[in-house]
């Protein structure tokens, strides 16, 4: 159901005061759809594993850096812009973002028809079945296309945290795409699945943001003020965004262009495990600890004492999901998955600590976008690519192995959490002390879940199954008292305005 009015809603007194609850029951629904999610996409993994050979993985890898890449560039900045801007709800600016986003998907449409053919002879000449990328990727961007016509109420609804109803939507359509993909998968037998599926449960996203979400139609307008306001803090947003899309993606486009395909997609299998970090941390920041920073700060709390009142907590619950994939990462390659990917239990551990630094700097990069300095984003996104760069080059020298990839892909993000500290403390943000204290917290539980595993007989001898409960069990109890005493204070009372 939607309104026909143009005139913005102001945001009452009332609704100012209900930001704290917005935040809390925001956070629950992002992690309940989280956790919702995650075993969707780890049910699909493994029934697509068992259709699908490996060499499809790498393929997918390659389809879905370009799927992923195509998403963020179509977006050029629009939601930070409609959350941050003090005009983000006026129509004119409203209909000025929508317009963007469309063209924006159209020109990244014709983008990718023109990389498809040297995409698939690069890739084409370590491997001939990745020459299937020539019609692969025109197919997946003309997502970017589809998702350039999401309603732009689907931007206001997050400016203003009410971010219940934008995860039923992106939920529906997690579980529809899921099942469209096996579906697709089980008579295909091929990588197109992947792409098919992607561009039906797009076009269900563009018809369900205009179906659930009440608000004003969409309609093509380029005002003046609002497109050099756009581009105006969006320049960076772009910038960082092409660098981000580098950083998150190099792994994966480079080593599919030097290692034989089935390694890179047993590599990319582990990977998706370990994204569950990343993911479930992005969708807090994004859908709730940006827009919160933003209105605390329109409400006069000092930075510092915004940054305070969630780091801890969201640190907490990076670690405690980092800890149970390092323990328990052979097990469950061994329960879920058969032999041609039980090397992926070796790179989970060591991806998932990568992840835990990238989540790090994840949260420095919400405090950077509400200040209004998304360029830091762009310069820390650089470092973590020219890292990864330099390390993979010097780790190569000694063993020109896979293994040594994912080292340099965890030294990289070392290198990049130190310069989002060092950005952070030049803002008054002084925090090494507690967040050395979680690291520690994280390599002493990893170890005693990884002896428990390793070096106890009775456990050792147990069935895969068996061994991820009692490893969960052990986290479980390890964390409870630091989750009672952190993290239910941040929902209950720690996003109150003072």
């Amino acid at each position: 159901m939607s309104s026909s009015s143009e005139t913005p809603v102001a945001v009452t007194d009332h609704e100012k005061s209900s930001y704290s609850e917005r935040a809390r029951t925001g956070t629950m629904w992002v992690v309940a759809a989280f956790g919702g999610g995650q075993v969707i996409r780890l049910a699909s993994n493994i029934a697509l594993a068992a259709l699908l050979f490996e060499e499809v993985f790498a393929l997918m890898a390659i389809v879905g850096a370009v799927m992923q890449g195509l998403g963020m560039f179509s977006d050029i900045g629009l939601k930070p812009n409609v959350v941050q801007n003090p005009r983000g709800e006026e129509p004119a600016f409203l209909r000025t973002a929508w317009t963007m986003q469309v063209i924006r998907g159209f020109l990244l449409f014709l983008c990718a028809v023109i990389l498809a053919w040297p995409m698939a002879r690069f890739y084409g000449a370590n491997d001939p079945m990745a020459f299937q990328l020539l019609w692969l990727i025109p197919l997946v961007g003309f997502g970017a296309v589809v998702d350039g016509l999401v309603a732009s109420r689907v931007l206001v609804a997050e400016r203003r945290m009410n971010v219940a109803v934008v995860i039923k939507m992106d939920f529906l359509v997690q579980v529809v795409n899921a099942a469209v993909m096996v579906l697709l998968a089980w008579y295909l037998r091929s990588v197109y699945a992947l792409a098919l599926a992607g561009l039906f449960s797009g076009v269900l996203r563009v018809w369900l943001s205009y179906s659930m979400i009440a608000g004003a139609p969409d309609r093509f307008q380029l005002e003046r003020e609002s497109v050099r306001s756009i581009f105006g803090f969006g320049k960076w947003i772009f910038l960082s965004t092409v660098i981000s899309f580098l950083a998150i993606q190099i792994d994966r486009l480079l080593l599919a262009a030097i290692f034989p395909l089935a390694a890179v997609g047993v590599y990319s299998m582990a990977t998706s495990l370990a994204m569950m970090v990343t993911m479930l941390n992005g969708a807090v920041q994004s859908s709730i600890v940006f827009p919160w920073y933003s209105r605390m700060l329109d409400q006069g709390v000092p930075l510092e004492e915004a940054f305070r009142r969630t780091r801890v907590p969201l640190m907490l619950v990076m670690t405690f999901v980092v800890v149970l994939l390092i323990t328990g990462a052979s097990s469950f390659f061994e329960l879920a998955y058969d032999e041609r990917y039980i090397k992926g239990g070796d790179f989970l551990p060591m991806l998932a600590l990568a992840g835990w630094f990238s989540s790090l700097s994840g949260i420095y990069g919400s405090v950077f976008l509400a200040t209004g300095k998304p360029r830091l984003i762009a310069v820390v996104s650089a470092v973590k690519v020219l890292a990864f760069l330099a390390f993979l080059l010097l780790f190569l020298q000694f063993d020109f192995s896979i293994e040594m990839a994912v080292l340099a892909v965890v030294a990289s993000e070392v290198v990049t959490t130190l310069a989002s500290q060092w950005f952070g403390r030049r803002m008054g943000l002084r925090n090494l002390r507690m967040e050395s204290l979680t690291l520690l917290l994280l390599l002493g539980t990893a170890a005693a879940g990884w002896w428990l595993v390793h070096e106890v007989p009775w456990v050792a001898g147990q069935s895969p199954f068996m061994r991820l409960v009692l490893v969960g069990l052990l986290e479980v109890c390890l964390f409870a008292p630091l989750a009672y005493h952190y993290v239910l204070p941040m929902l209950k009372r720690t996003v109150e305005v003072q």
